[in-house]
């Protein structure tokens, strides 16, 4: 899951990006409106923390440019603003949820998780294939009630291709979901995170390569 960060106070972003980078997330951090805007034409994200309060171009600006484009994003206000009018106009405009400074990190994470989860169709904080189940959470993997120890980006890309299930995904969609910015991911890299997720997995993992495409990983059959 990728997210961006839109917040003007570098102290409170960097805050929020380590914590969220701590739960497994890909994040992007911007402080200024009109880079938002600029990054928001160019990259896919899942969800976006958005200030209000932002030099250059105002949050909301940014909110309206975002809706008009019919982008669905889930966005999370983040602002010092805290009467009910500015709460309902953040709303109004297109916000899907509303925090007022200053809260808990662990909130914004709490908020982040059922954003995402109502994003997906998502009933609790766990996506399952078959015997497999990651506990988004608290980041864990269990197969047939056995733990198994994956490295971030392993779990990041098993996730990715959970969620994806029935479709074709390229290594660069891979890439662009589980890797921030300032992070280098090579198309090999990929291919080292695949091959060892179906060593790991085995024939619970029915993932198939599509050459030329990427990855399909197939629904399981249904038994009767």
């Amino acid at each position: 899951m990728r997210i961006l960060i839109v917040e003007d106070n570098e102290l409170l972003a960097n805050g929020m990006m380590m914590t969220l980078c701590e739960q497994g997330y890909a994040v992007d951090v911007i402080h200024d409106g009109l880079q938002a805007t600029y990054a928001l034409k160019q990259q896919e994200y899942d969800l976006i923390l958005l200030d209000l309060g932002l030099p250059k171009q105002d949050g909301l600006s940014v909110l309206r440019t975002l809706r008009a484009k019919k982008l669905n994003t889930p966005v999370i206000i983040i602002s010092a603003r805290d009467k009910l009018d500015q709460r309902i106009t953040g709303l109004d405009q297109g916000a899907d949820d509303y925090l007022c400074k200053p809260f808990e990190l662990d909130e914004i994470v709490a908020r982040v998780r059922a954003l995402l989860r109502r994003s997906n169709r998502l009933t609790q904080n766990q996506i399952s294939y078959g015997d497999i189940q990651i506990d988004l959470s608290d980041r864990s993997v269990n197969v047939n009630g056995e733990q198994i120890i994956l490295h971030r980006r392993e779990l990041s890309v098993l996730e990715y291709l959970i969620l994806n299930t029935g479709k074709v995904v390229s290594k660069s969609q891979i890439a662009d979901r589980i890797a921030s910015l300032d992070e280098e991911l090579t198309s090999t890299a990929i291919e080292t995170y695949i091959s060892r997720l179906r060593k790991r997995f085995g024939s619970s993992l029915s993932l198939s390569t599509i050459r030329g495409l990427g990855y399909l990983l197939e629904p399981m059959a249904k038994h009767d």
